[in-house]
């Protein structure tokens, strides 16, 4: 593309509809005078650089912004980062008043990124590295998810599904295989893990004082009822922060790792108390029970296990006098409890998420093999209150993403959307037990924990409809995969760039044994 821009007359007529395109812009929408300018030395800046560089610097301005879409801070404060979250979150005709622009600022650069990338590979071109496969498996469970999306698509449409909808059904699931594409070309291996460590609590450090200032200096004084401080989202970024600050330590037990973990555990802690959301502890706790079990018996898992038997008879008794008095010091147990019996249990009414489950499973039970398809709400056989003036495609996407990816997709859909999860996890434990760096092994560690975070979102809360959740999930199979392949947990024929040797695997398991 380089040498494609270099050529004289191309160079000239470029520039001469750059000039031109100014020129109209500043004329009839003077607020995006400058955009093709800015657009033109992006390109100019892309064509130059490997592909790796501006995707990880989107990620880390997707994950650090305002997630916009979500209404963070419940739409009483624009935070500074609230300008950049809606140009990349919203709609750019939304955003620049420009009719015609309808995407997003996400999509323009995904699939920018991706034209870019295979372009290259496509004339030659070597600016992009070689890259570390990801399993085959893997990638074939990756490949059955755009198929069974394409197939629920045409199934739904079939059977009289409305369009319109449809396509925000199916959004993220389409991005999610794009996206690990992107990130599998864009991540060396298990050497970027601390880079990419530091991205995502950097953007929980964010986070948690953005909502923390929203709180105490804001929603507080002004009195204003808030049910989150960010967005529900921002709990996939918390949970995977604290998962990077445990498994740091858990696995390289030094004082340095010990202190960093109390540090960063302390500032996540904060912000996901004022967020607010059960599902991070839940999330959370998981992870540790996950993190525990996978792990081999070493001296921070003896002194857990010793620590824990010693406190379960307390633990027990807390959790006895909290289920029946959940306030004050055992306000805690209330989080739990109200997750397990439902918010409004005391006074014989149905919570809102338990009547909106029992019409989805209902409508799942119709046709359990096949779905309804895209394009299809579920049914309301229990009347729910009618929410469309705040959200008006709310039958199309229940709260409870599993149960809908059921209901939508039957047996046979979820299983081939869902079958790259199962996977993660096998290699990610697979790797775990096969690598001896430290740095290694907490990768493999984060990944599960993503997966356990990522799981209890779409189960909980929306989660296949959220960007940060997409993303995340994207991640973690990508560094399930790479180090899968580095650590000899799945053999692979093709040459490996990453690891010490930067052989194939069998070539480094042949100078292992010898």
């Amino acid at each position: 593309m380089e040498h494609f821009l270099s050529r004289p007359p191309v160079f000239f007529t470029m520039l001469a509809g750059l000039v031109l395109a100014t020129l109209g812009l500043l004329v009839l929408f003077p607020a995006v005078a400058l955009l093709p300018m800015v657009a033109a030395i992006m390109v100019w800046v892309l064509a130059k650089v490997p592909v790796r560089y501006p995707v990880l610097i989107l990620l880390t301005v997707l994950l650090v912004v305002d997630c916009a879409v979500e209404n963070p801070y419940s739409g009483h404060w624009n935070s500074p980062l609230s300008f950049f979250g809606r140009l990349l979150f919203i709609n750019l005709n939304v955003v620049t008043g420009v009719p015609g622009l309808g995407f997003t600022l996400i999509d323009l650069s995904v699939f920018g990124l991706s034209a870019l990338y295979i372009y290259r590979r496509a004339v030659g071109l070597k600016t992009d590295g070689p890259v570390t496969p990801l399993p085959k498996p893997l990638v074939i469970a990756l490949l059955v998810v755009i198929g069974t999306i394409v197939w629920m698509y045409i199934w739904g449409l079939a059977r009289g599904g409305d369009p319109r909808p449809a396509k925000w059904q199916l959004q993220k699931m389409l991005l999610l295989p794009i996206i690990v594409m992107l990130f599998t070309v864009s991540i060396r291996g298990a050497e970027d893990f601390r880079l990419l460590g530091r991205i995502i609590v950097t953007a929980a450090f964010v986070k948690a004082f953005l909502g923390a200032f929203f709180i105490v200096f804001i929603a507080r004084p002004q009195g204003l009822y808030t049910e989150y401080a960010t967005t529900h989202s921002d709990t996939m970024i918390y949970v995977t922060g604290l998962a990077i600050a445990l498994t740091s330590w858990s696995e390289e037990p030094t004082r340095r790792n010990f202190w960093r973990m109390i540090l960063v555990s302390g500032v996540i802690l904060m912000g996901m108390n004022y967020n607010d959301r059960r599902l991070a502890y839940a999330s959370f706790n998981q992870c540790i029970i996950a993190i525990f079990l996978i792990s081999p018996w070493s001296q921070v898992k003896r002194y857990a296990a010793r620590a824990a038997i010693v406190m379960a008879p307390v633990f027990v008794l807390y959790v006895a006098i909290g289920w029946a008095n959940p306030t004050g010091f055992f306000s805690p147990v209330n989080t739990f409890k109200s997750m397990l019996v439902g918010e409004h249990n005391d006074t014989g009414v149905m919570d809102y998420r338990d009547v909106e489950n029992f019409n989805v499973i209902s409508t799942w039970q119709r046709n359990p093999l096949l779905g309804t398809g895209y394009g299809h709400g579920f049914d309301e056989v229990m009347k729910l209150a009618d929410i469309s003036h705040l959200f008006e495609d709310y039958l199309y996407h229940p709260h409870n993403s599993v149960l809908g990816l059921l209901a939508f997709g039957g047996v046979v859909g979820f299983s081939g959307m869902w079958m790259f999860i199962a996977l993660t996890v096998f290699f990610a434990v697979r790797a775990y037990h096969r690598a001896h760096p430290p740095m290694w092994r907490a990768g493999a560690l984060v990944c599960v924990s993503v997966v356990i975070a990522y799981t209890n979102q779409c189960f909980g809360d929306m989660g296949l409809s959220s960007w940060y959740c997409t993303l995340l999930i994207a991640l973690a199979v990508t560094c399930a995969g790479k180090l899968a392949t580095q650590a000899g947990a799945w053999v692979t024929a093709t040459p490996s760039p990453a690891g010490a040797s930067g052989g194939t695997v069998e070539e480094k398991e042949g100078v292992a044994h010898t």
